[in-house]
This record gives structure tokens, sequence and C-alpha cells, in this order.
């Protein structure tokens, strides 16, 4: 019996179930995060993108052979929410998040069908690459029949959160704002959306019923071959009350329920979490390390990196890796990211003025961690782009800047792709412990990822002239150093003086580490491989698409002035300007302009420099009515020029 045993775990093991590689592939694994809609458009016709765009672009990706073209190889994508939603516009201007779900079943047309997400996960697996998926279990579209029913009164009615008569003490859920920004009016009642938005409500998790559908879509996603997914607002799953409404213990059950649905999977099915909340609050979301999420985004790390490089300082990500090995349980692991599709951090370029060379440090500091990297769409390529408004992230991707990039030896592309090869020829680092190190060189700062056997030192020179640095290798504690260990450049040529014999281990002195660079040294008994010599001037060279828009064929007036609510459609007159006059009292407003006036917004223009012409989803623009009266408001699509003018009367 007891051989039988032996014999049925020894063909579990055969088969992966048990093995350590097959379930853990997630940390040495480089991740590529694409937006749907502003990725790659398969048809010149319209300038959405889509499935099949993403298709036939997969060789920018990986082509599926080892160093042999000109893609990143990247070993897994994650796609933003591609479910049916509210937003389902063809309008290349118009903001599909894709969070406000009307079927977690279902395909948004827009980005194609089911056929072509199986078409897509079975070329990605053909070739090697995972794919994620986005869950989204916290919230749906008030437009989700689910909704409908409840706020109908049906047998779904506590399905939401609902409240006649909120308390006032109620906030935000990260803090701060008031209870009318997470309480939203619906008829007689109110519901809840930590997401603050009136077209978006929150699930009531609480009800086990409404747990097990949820589980049912996570289940079926996994089960249609996704090899993981992203989950979306975690911290905010269950709320219970004012000033409870983030990281609640019931949180923490419900990620262990999707960790147990996730190892179910003997391919190793992985789950990230969106951990936006305080470090010392994240720990919490590892569980014993093993039993809840397997990563979590560290936007601590991100919000580290510019202030490192601008500063010249690594004190900052000293002080979070000190932190995170005390907190966090043995096993966790982070997700690193420079930038995302959320309003936390503006794109790299933009963070660094177009500094590119800065932006390739902030990208090895990224690549080069034992942390699982995510690069999120178009940072490769230098694109721009502010973090508020966030709809600003989220920019059509410009494929003739891949063209340019990849024939510009010195292009920021370029850089990536050496980055990425690296990460990939050394592939220790994923498992290796991190030590800073001291350089006795002002604004040089460097880290060693080392195990017993070998390291990768990574020198970044913030000094905009070279410098010289100093590395005593003993600082490396946990590497067994012997007198046979060589220091060897991967990335960058510095002139390597080698000097005495300290603890086991050797000093090097390192001359002419360029301006503005990174270096990155191979320290073990091999000489390891050259792959790119210092580049000089980093260069982006990007174009940003302009779409064509749709015909305007209604515009409206939107504004605290008729409630928000879509009630003041403009005309259009023979000077292509739309108009409406309206009676205000003396005051202060807030507007946009908008495109079909139903209680759902679809695209619509603000105006972020107050500079008088409209941004796609931009600020509310502000207006001070000095007298009460008719005011006239117009927009030109053409020129998107807005303005106001105040006028003798009304119609």
């Amino acid at each position: 019996m007891l051989r039988l045993v032996f014999i049925l775990l020894g063909c579990l093991w055969s088969q992966g179930l048990y093995s350590a590689e097959a379930q853990n592939w997630y940390r040495s694994t480089s991740f590529y995060h694409i937006w749907l809609k502003s990725f790659a458009a398969s048809h010149q016709q319209h300038e959405v993108g889509d499935i099949q765009g993403i298709i036939q672009r997969f060789d920018y990706l990986n082509d599926g052979k080892v160093n042999a073209g000109n893609d990143l190889e990247v070993d897994a994508i994650l796609l933003s929410p591609f479910y049916l939603s509210a937003r389902s516009s063809e309008d290349p201007l118009d903001n599909i998040h894709g969070y406000d779900v009307v079927d977690y079943y279902q395909v948004n047309p827009v980005f194609g069908d089911k056929a072509d997400l199986k078409q897509l996960l079975d070329l990605a697996h053909s070739r090697g690459v995972k794919v994620l998926f986005d869950f989204v279990p916290a919230y749906t579209s008030i437009k989700h029949p689910w909704f409908i029913n409840s706020a109908n009164g049906g047998d779904k009615r506590d399905w939401y959160v609902w409240d006649a008569s909120p308390s006032s003490q109620w906030q935000a859920a990260w803090g701060g704002g008031s209870w009318q920004d997470v309480w939203k009016a619906h008829g007689n009642s109110y519901f809840y959306s930590y997401f603050q938005s009136s077209e978006i409500a929150d699930l009531n998790l609480h009800n086990p019923k409404v747990r097990q559908a949820l589980e049912e879509v996570l289940k079926y996603w996994l089960d249609f071959g996704f090899d993981g997914a992203r989950i979306d607002g975690a911290p905010y799953l269950i709320e219970d009350g004012p000033g409870k409404q983030a990281d609640r213990p019931e949180t923490f059950q419900i990620l262990r329920e999707y960790r147990a649905i996730a190892d179910s999977y003997e391919q190793g099915k992985v789950l990230i979490a969106e951990t936006w909340r305080p470090s010392e609050v994240v720990a919490k979301y590892f569980g014993s390390g093993h039993n809840q999420i397997h990563m979590g985004f560290d936007f601590d790390f991100a919000w580290q990196i510019p202030g490192a490089i601008k500063r010249g300082n690594d004190q900052g990500l000293r002080n979070l890796h000190q932190q995170q090995s005390q907190d966090y349980p043995p096993g966790y692991q982070t997700a690193a990211f420079l930038s995302n599709h959320d309003s936390y951090l503006s794109r790299p370029m933009t963070v660094y003025k177009g500094n590119a060379n800065q932006a390739l440090q902030a990208a090895s500091l990224q690549l080069l961690s034992s942390a699982t990297p995510f690069i999120f769409y178009g940072n490769e390529l230098g694109m721009l782009g502010e973090h508020q408004p966030d709809a600003q992230l989220r920019g059509l991707f410009n494929w003739q800047d891949v063209e340019q990039q990849l024939a510009l030896p010195n292009s920021l592309l370029n850089q990536y792709r050496h980055l990425l090869k690296v990460r990939r020829e050394h592939p220790f680092i994923s498992q290796a412990s991190l030590h800073f190190l001291d350089t006795r060189s002002d604004k040089v700062f460097a880290y060693a990822l080392a195990t017993q056997q070998q390291a990768l030192v990574v020198l970044i020179n913030t000094n905009k002239t070279p410098r010289r640095a100093q590395l005593n290798m003993a600082q490396i504690s946990s590497l067994t150093a012997n007198q046979d260990y060589r220091l060897s450049p991967v990335l960058g040529e510095p002139s390597l003086k080698r000097r005495e014999a300290l603890a086991g281990a050797v000093s090097y002195q390192l001359e002419q580490l360029a301006g503005d660079s990174v270096t990155v040294l191979y320290f073990g008994k091999q000489q390891a491989s050259l792959v790119a010599a210092y580049p000089g001037k980093v260069v982006a060279p990007t174009t940003a698409l302009v779409p064509s828009a749709i015909a305007l064929k209604s515009l409206y007036l939107r504004g605290d002035m008729n409630g928000w609510d879509g009630s003041l459609p403009m005309t259009l007159n023979e000077n292509g300007q739309w108009q409406v006059r309206v009676k205000l009292q003396k005051g202060r407003y807030q507007y946009k302009f908008e495109v079909n006036g139903q209680p759902l917004w679809g695209r619509n223009w603000g105006d972020n420099r107050r500079n008088g012409i409209g941004d796609i989803d931009g600020e509310n623009i502000r207006l001070r009515a000095a007298n009460s009266g008719c005011y006239l408001f117009s927009f030109n699509p053409q020129n998107r020029q807005h303005m106001v003018e105040q006028q003798t009367e009304c119609d």
C-alpha cells in the first residue's frame, strides 16, 4: 500500500502538480501590461485596439525565437478588462476602461469575441508566453442585470450595498472626502461605490451567493485557458462601516478562497493583486506567504524610484527594502512597475521631463531585481502621459515609433531589450538576495543581486558627467566569494582595477562610469558576456497619435448648473460650433462638454491647462459668473476651443 502511495506521488510530481518550478514560474517572468483599447488595432478603418491587433503584433512581444529578432522576448502579458462593459463605443477618443462590467462572461464586441481570445491564448502558449486577465470582483456597472434586479427589489436586492440613509461619518475608502463620495442616490435609496462613481456599484461580498458567483467567474476564465488573474481593487472587497472600508478580515478570507481555486490547477495559476495601500498594510495581503496572493503590485517601490534617480540617493529604496524584509512573510513576491493605467504616477518620460537616460535608469531598477517586472505598454518607447487625468496614461501606441527606434542603437526601446536580455541570461536574480552597496562616490548608488555562488551588480550614475566608484565585494554577505571570482561587464564597459583581497572577497576601483548611465557587472568564477556598451545619450523619439474622431451627432453641456445629468443639449450652428444658452445665478460653476447626454458618460472634454482648449476626459472647466443672467456656452470640435459669453437675453 505504501509503495502504491509513493508511485502515485511520483506520477503527480512528473505531471507537475508538485513541481516548484511549475508553480513558481511567475518569479522569473517578465510581464507586458497591455491596454487593449490602445495597443494595436487590427483594422485601419477604426483605430480602437482589439484582440486581433495583439495577435497581429505578437512578434513584437515574443516571436518564439531566442535572441534572434527584434522582439522584447517577454514571458507573459496582462490584459486590461475585455468584458462587455457599459462604455463600448468604437470611437477611438472614448475612454473605455472596461471596469464598468455588464457581463463577466461576454467579450466586449469592440475588442472581439471568445474565439479571438482563444486564438490569442493558443498563440501565446505556443511561444511559451503566459496570459493573465483582469478580474473585477468588487463592483459592476449599474447596467449589469444583477444591479437592475437589485435596484428593482428582486431576489438579488442584497447582492449590492444599499442604505436608505447613509451616515455622514462615511468617507472615501482610502480616507478623506465625505459620505457623498461613496454613496450615490438611486431611486429612494443610496448604493455604495468605493469607486466614487454613480455609474459603478459595489457588490455585497458579505453575501455567500455573491461570493460564489464571483468565484465561478474566476474559474470560468482560468478554465478557458488564462494562466492567472490580476485582482482589481483587492483592498476594498469588503466594507464594514464608516472608517472600516479597506483591509477587512473578511477580505483576506476571500483572497484565501481565490488562492485555493488557483492552487487547484496543476499548471500553476497565479493571482496578483492591486495592493495600493501603505506598505506596512500590504504585508497582510500575502497571508502566510503561501495562502493568499502570489504577488502584489509594489506601489511604494514605483514611488521611490523617481526620488532616487532625481536626487542620486537610494536611501528611500533601502528603507523600503528593510521594511518589506522585516514585515512581509517568507515566500512573498512583489511586482515592480514604473507606471500603469491608474492615477498614481505619470509615465517615466513625463516624470523625467524627456530625459531618456533617466528613464533607462528607472527601467534598470525595475527589470534588474528579484521582483517580477510589469512593463506598461509604451514605456519602453518613452510614451508621454500625465497621471491626472489618468486617461492620458492610456494613449494610443504608435507602431511607427517601434520601427524608428529599432533602427537606432541608442534608442530607449533597444536599451529595454538589452535589460530584458540581461535578465534572461542571469535567471538566478529572481531567487537572489538584495544588497545595497556603498560606492564612495557622490550620487552614484549600487546594489547587488546575489546568491552564494554569483552576483549581478547594478550601478546608477545620476551625475551628468563620468564618475569613478569603488566596490568592496565583502559587502555582499550572502556571497561565498573566493580569489578565483572576477568582475566582468555586462552592460557598459568601465575600466576595472582589481584592488586588495578583503575578507575573502576583493575590492575594485571602477573608472569612467558614463554620465547619466547604468552599468551592470557580473561577479563569479566565469567571464560574463557583454550585452551592450554604454549607449551614450539615450533617445526616445515618439510621436503621439491623434486619432480621427467620429463625427459628432450630438453634444451636451453637463455641469453643476444642471446636476450633471446631461439635460442641456447643444445646437450646431452654421459656423460648425456647438452652442447652448443657459440662465445662471451669480456664482461659481464647473462643467464639461459630453456626447451622449445619458446617465453614463460618453466621450467628453474638460480643460486640463485652463487654456480654453478642450482635453479628452479632462478636468472640469471652471466658470465664475459675476452676474446673474444668460450665458452662451460654445465648443468648436475642430480646434477644441471653448468659451462662455454673457448674453443680454436667453431664447
